[in-house]
C-alpha cells in the first residue's frame, strides 16, 4: 500500500509540474478539473455504474459538436437534414463550422464549444460532426459535473473514443456510431435512430472460421484501436476490467496493430475482458507482415474467451450503433453469433 501510494503522488507530481507549461489561456485554467480524473489503471476495479441517458423522442433537441478535425456546412447539411426529419431539433456548436489549421478551432475554441452544449440541460444528445484528431486536446479541460448531473447521449467513433473511453469509466452509457458528416449509408444511420431512440436490442452475424466460439456476459467498451493505445498509462485509461472489448480502426500497417494488441496483452488488459468483438479493420497495409486477421487471433485465441470476428462496426460504410458502457451478453456459437443488450 505504501509502495502505490508513493508511485501516486510521484506521477501526480510531476503530471502538476508538467502541466503549467501549456496552461495558456482562459479555457485550459482549470488544473482541479485536470488533476481529479487521475487515476492508476492497474488499480482499477470493475466499474459498477450503469447510467442511461433517456433516449430521445421527437421534439428533443440534439447538438452537433466539433472536437476534432474542421467541417464545413456543405459537408453537414445532410445528416442535420436527417437528425431533423427524425422530429428533432438541431443546435450547432458555437466552433462548429471554425477552421484552425487541421482543426475546427482553437483548442479554446472547441473546450469553449463543446462545455457549452455538455452544459445545456434541453440537450438530450451530442453528436460528433467528425473524428480526425484532436478530442485529446479537449477532453481534460471538461468540466463534467453538470453532464453527471444530467446525462445525455454522447455520439460518434473513431477519435471520439477518446470521450467514450472517459465517460465508460465514470459508468455512463454512450453510442458508438455514425457522426453526422458520414449520415451516407442508410443501414448506418437508421442503425443510430434506432440506437437513440431506444430500439436496438441486439446484432447477429453468421459465424466465420475467425471467430472463437463462447459465450459470456460484460459492459461493453472500448472502439478505435489506436486510441485506446493511446490512453494507455493516462488519467483516461480505458477501464476494461470484467469487460466485452470491442476493437477497430483504419489505415494503419499491420505490424501496428501486432504492437498495439501487445501492449494491451502486456499491459494485462486482454487478461481482464470477457469477450472481444473484432469490428472494421479497413485500409490496412499488410506490406510483409502476416494477414490481419492471424495477427489478431494469435493474441486472443489463447485468451479462451469468445471472440466475435468482423461485425460491421468501424469506419467502413456501413457502421452499425452500439451501445458503449451497457451490460451484453457476447454469444458465438457454430453458426451464429450475437451481441445482445441487456
Amino acid at each position: 500500500m505504501r509502495k502505490k501510494l508513493f508511485w501516486l503522488i510521484c506521477i501526480t507530481t510531476a503530471l502538476t509540474s508538467c502541466k503549467k507549461e501549456y496552461v495558456t489561456n482562459e479555457y485550459i485554467t482549470n488544473e482541479t478539473i485536470y488533476q481529479e480524473q487521475y487515476y492508476l489503471s492497474h488499480e482499477m476495479d470493475p466499474v459498477k455504474d450503469d447510467i442511461r441517458p433517456p433516449f430521445l423522442k421527437k421534439g428533443d433537441t440534439v447538438a452537433v459538436f466539433a472536437s476534432s478535425n474542421k467541417v464545413t456546412k456543405d459537408g453537414l447539411s445532410n445528416g442535420i437534414s436527417t437528425l431533423k426529419s427524425w422530429g428533432l431539433n438541431v443546435v450547432e456548436a458555437d466552433n462548429l463550422y471554425k477552421d484552425d489549421g487541421r482543426y475546427a478551432g482553437t483548442q479554446s475554441d472547441r473546450i469553449a464549444g463543446l462545455q457549452k452544449l455538455l452544459d445545456n440541460p434541453n440537450i438530450k444528445a451530442v453528436i460528433a460532426a467528425r473524428g480526425g484528431y484532436g478530442a485529446v486536446q479537449v477532453g481534460p479541460y471538461i468540466d463534467w459535473k453538470k453532464f453527471e448531473q444530467n446525462p445525455k447521449w454522447l455520439v460518434g467513433f473513431s477519435d471520439i473514443s477518446y470521450f467514450h473511453a472517459l465517460l465508460n469509466n465514470k459508468g455512463i452509457e454512450t453510442i458508438h456510431g455514425a457522426m453526422v458528416n458520414n449520415f451516407s449509408n442508410s443501414n448506418s444511420v437508421e442503425s443510430l435512430r434506432k440506437a437513440l431512440f431506444g430500439e436496438t436490442t441486439s446484432y447477429s452475424i453468421n459465424t466465420n472460421s475467425n471467430c472463437i466460439e463462447g459465450k459470456n456476459e460484460g459492459r461493453l467498451v472500448g472502439g478505435n484501436l489506436s486510441l485506446i493505445y493511446s490512453l494507455g498509462g493516462t488519467m483516461f485509461d480505458l477501464n476494461v476490467r470484467d469487460a466485452i472489448l470491442l476493437i477497430e480502426d483504419t489505415g494503419e500497417n499491420n505490424y501496428e496493430i501486432d504492437r498495439m494488441l501487445n501492449n494491451l496483452k502486456q499491459s494485462a488488459k486482454l487478461d481482464c475482458v470477457k469477450g472481444i468483438i473484432v469490428g472494421q479493420f479497413t485500409n490496412m497495409n499488410q506490406g510483409s507482415d502476416e494477414p490481419l486477421n492471424e495477427i489478431i487471433k494469435k493474441s486472443v485465441e489463447p485468451l479462451g474467451i469468445p471472440v466475435l470476428y468482423g461485425i460491421n462496426i468501424g469506419h467502413d460504410s456501413e457502421n452499425l450503433a452500439v451501445y458503449l458502457g451497457r451490460q451484453i451478453q457476447l454469444e458465438v456459437g457454430p453458426s451464429k453469433s450475437t451481441i445482445t443488450f441487456k
